[in-house]
């Protein structure tokens, strides 16, 4: 699977929009009328992602080194 090499960093910016998503649905989400318990898993899974994006930014950015 190829992976686009010109922009690394939009993978760091939607590493920080997931996590701004999780803190909302953590704290929101519970406010207007959901389960608390179902609303923290689904903030935990969403804060999940943020660390395979970081991965593939880290990944992205060597390759677009590797290929200069």
């Amino acid at each position: 699977m190829q992976v686009r090499k010109k922009n690394p960093n939009r993978f760091y910016l939607v590493m920080l929009f997931c996590l701004l998503l999780s803190f909302c649905t953590f704290v929101i989400a519970p406010r207007i009328g959901y389960d608390k318990d179902s609303a923290y898993a689904v903030a935990i899974m969403i804060g999940l992602w943020a660390p395979t994006l970081c991965a593939l930014g880290v990944r992205s950015e060597l390759m677009a080194k590797k290929d200069e």
